[in-house]
């Protein structure tokens, strides 16, 4: 029989999983785009892989996505952040 009663460390931890996913989620979209620039793997590979500490790549994911977003036209793109 499992309990439904949740310990005071799952809220924490189900918000940990919820900006792990975001974060990875942001990554590949950012992937997705550079992708799509330069169609070039390897690029990829390098800007978010190699040789990158975690604040690196997440500094270029977030100005990656900021690029797209100050492209993105309102009306035309469902991702578009308010």
């Amino acid at each position: 029989m499992t309990s439904s009663s949740r310990g005071p460390g799952d809220a924490a931890a189900a918000q940990r999983l919820v900006e792990a996913i975001t974060r990875r989620a942001a990554l590949h979209e950012a992937i997705g785009v550079v992708q799509v620039w330069s169609g070039d793997q390897d690029d990829v590979l390098e800007r978010f892989c190699d040789r990158r500490s975690d604040a690196e790549r997440e500094a270029e994911v977030e100005r990656v996505n900021a690029v797209v977003d100050a492209a993105a036209e309102r009306r035309t793109d469902p991702d578009w952040d308010d």
